[in-house]
C-alpha cells in the first residue's frame, strides 16, 4: 500500500511539474482560440502572424435573406490590437494564481478550447448610420394582392408583406456579435403582412365595368383628386358588402393630407378643403353602373359638373349628415374595384366573375329645363352705362338616369332607372350704371381792370410775394 502511494504521488508530482512548467513557458496554451483562429501552442510572434494571416475581420457583413451589405473598417473606424488580443491570449494560463493557472493549462491538455476575443473598438454612431442607410434601401411597403389588365388578359398579382428594419435591434445585435468575434449578423426585420391576399382574389377574372373621367388646371385640385383616387381603390367588396366612399377615404381635412382647393357650398363655388374630390366619386359612380352595382347611396351637386354629363355625377360631403356615396355588390361572388390615375385622366374599374359581366348602357333623360334668367339692377355707384355681373344665371335641370341590359346582339333586355336628379337653377343679377355724368363747364376769362395803387405802407416784403407765386 505504501508503495502504491508512493507511485501516485510521484506521478502527480511530475504531472504537475509538466503542466506547471507549460504554464510558465513562452507559449501560449494549447487550444485557445481568437476569431476562430487557434493560436495555442504558439510563441507571441507566431500567434500575432498566424492572426493577421488567417483572421478574417476588416470587414463587418450585413444581411437579410440573400441580401448582403459590407461595411468597410474604415467606413466605422474599426481597429484592432492585434498585440494586446495575444497578450490576453499568452495570459490565460499565466499569473492568475498557481492553481487557476494549472487548471486552465488540464482543460487546454485535454482539448478544451479557450476562446479569447479581440480587443477592438470602432466608432459605434458611424456603424448606426451605415445601418440607417441600409434602412433605405430595405425597407418596402405593404402591397395587397391586385387585378390587372396584362396582354389583354386579368391577371392577379400577388401580395408583398412590407419589410420596416429595426435599426436599434439590429445595432445591439451587431454589437453583441462583435464581442463575440462575429463578424457578420443577420438584421432584423419586420415583415408586415397585406391586408388582401391573392387567394381572395381568386375567380376573378374579367373586367366587368370601367370609367374614366378627364382632370387638369389647378395644382390642389388635380392633387386632391388623385390623392382619393388611390385611396378609393384598392379593395375586395364581398357578395352583399357595400362600399362607402366617405368610409374609406375619411374626412378630407388638412390632417389627413387634403389641401385648399373650390368646392360648392350654397349654390357657390367656394375655397374649402378637399376640393375635387366629387370627381372621383363620380368616376367611381359611373363605374359602379356600368359594372351592375347596386347603387344605395346617391347624389348630384347643385351646379352640373363639367367632367361627367347630369345625371351622372355623385357629391360627397364630410360631416353629419354630409353626403356619401355607396353601393352594394349584389353578385354571389365577389368583386375587385381597382382605380388608377393616368396622365392627366383617372378612372375606375372593377373586376369579377365571368359568369357576373353584363352588356350595361347607361343613358340620361331630361324631364325639362327650368329658370336661369336675369334681372338686372340700377347701380347708382356705377358709372352710366357699366355693366356688372353680380351673379351669372344658369338653368335648373331635371334628369334621370337610367341603366339597360343588353343581349349579346345589343337588344335591350330590360331597363331599370337608378337616379332622379334636380339641379337647380339660379338667377342672374346684372347692375347697370346709373350714376349722372357731370358736364364740365368753360373757365372764364378774368376781367382787365385798371390795377389799384399800391399803399407802400401795405405792400409785402419781396420775400413773401416769391413764395406766394412759388406756391
Amino acid at each position: 500500500m505504501i508503495i502504491v502511494a508512493s507511485t501516485v504521488l510521484a506521478v502527480l508530482m511530475i504531472a504537475t511539474g509538466v503542466l506547471a512548467s507549460q504554464a510558465y513557458s513562452d507559449k501560449i496554451a494549447k487550444n485557445v482560440i481568437v476569431a476562430g483562429v487557434n493560436i495555442g501552442d504558439l510563441n507571441k510572434k507566431e500567434a500575432l502572424n498566424t492572426l493577421k494571416k488567417e483572421g478574417k475581420f476588416k470587414n463587418i457583413t450585413l444581411k437579410y435573406k440573400d441580401q448582403k451589405w459590407t461595411v468597410p473598417e474604415s467606413d466605422i473606424n474599426l481597429k484592432i490590437d492585434f498585440n494586446k488580443t495575444v497578450e490576453d491570449a499568452y495570459k490565460y494560463n499565466k499569473g492568475n494564481g498557481f492553481f487557476t493557472d494549472l487548471g486552465r493549462t488540464l482543460k487546454s491538455d485535454f482539448g478544451h478550447e479557450n476562446k479569447i476575443n479581440l480587443s477592438m473598438e470602432y466608432d459605434k454612431k458611424a456603424l448606426e448610420n451605415k445601418m440607417n442607410e441600409i434602412k433605405g434601401k430595405l425597407d418596402s411597403p405593404v402591397k395587397n394582392a391586385t387585378v390587372d389588365i396584362v396582354d389583354e388578359k386579368v391577371k392577379i398579382i400577388p401580395e408583398e408583406s412590407g419589410r420596416d428594419m429595426n435599426v436599434y435591434s439590429s445595432l445591439n445585435k451587431t454589437v453583441n456579435n462583435l464581442k463575440k468575434n462575429i463578424f457578420e449578423t443577420e438584421l432584423v426585420v419586420k415583415l408586415n403582412p397585406a391586408s388582401l391576399k391573392a387567394a381572395e382574389l381568386k375567380g376573378i377574372d374579367t373586367l366587368l365595368g370601367s370609367y374614366e373621367t378627364t382632370y387638369g388646371g389647378m395644382e390642389n385640385r388635380d392633387y386632391n383628386i388623385k390623392k382619393s383616387t388611390i385611396e378609393s381603390g384598392g379593395m375586395l367588396l364581398k357578395p352583399g358588402e357595400e362600399y362607402s366612399f366617405n368610409g374609406i377615404t375619411g374626412e378630407k381635412t388638412i390632417e389627413n393630407g387634403y389641401k385648399s382647393a373650390p368646392i360648392i357650398e350654397s349654390g357657390k363655388l367656394v375655397p374649402g378643403i378637399g376640393g375635387g374630390v366629387c370627381q372621383t366619386s363620380s368616376t367611381i359612380f359611373n363605374t359602379a353602373l356600368l359594372s351592375g352595382m347596386e347603387i344605395t347611396n346617391r347624389r348630384n351637386h347643385t351646379i352640373p359638373s363639367d367632367y361627367v354629363s347630369l345625371g351622372r355625377d355623385a357629391m360627397v360631403v364630410d360631416g353629419n349628415p354630409g353626403q356619401d356615396f355607396k353601393f352594394k355588390n349584389p353578385f354571389k361572388h365577389p368583386v375587385y374595384i381597382k382605380n388608377y390615375v393616368s396622365g392627366n385622366k383617372i378612372g375606375s374599374q372593377i373586376f369579377g366573375f365571368k359568369e357576373d359581366k353584363q352588356n350595361i348602357k347607361i343613358s340620361t333623360e331630361m324631364l325639362g329645363s327650368f329658370g336661369g334668367g336675369s334681372k338686372t339692377i340700377t347701380d347708382p355707384s356705377l358709372p352710366a352705362g357699366k355693366r356688372v355681373v353680380e351673379k351669372p344665371a344658369r338653368s335648373g335641370y331635371n334628369v334621370v338616369t337610367y341603366r339597360s341590359y343588353l343581349d349579346e346582339n345589343g337588344k335591350i333586355i330590360k331597363t331599370e332607372k337608378v337616379a332622379n336628379s334636380s339641379y337647380p337653377s339660379q338667377t342672374g343679377i346684372i347692375r347697370v350704371g346709373a350714376a349722372v355724368k357731370k358736364t364740365p363747364t368753360p373757365s372764364a376769362k378774368p376781367s382787365k381792370q385798371a390795377k389799384p395803387a399800391v399803399n407802400p405802407q401795405q405792400q409785402a416784403p419781396q420775400g413773401a410775394t416769391q413764395q406766394t407765386q412759388a406756391r
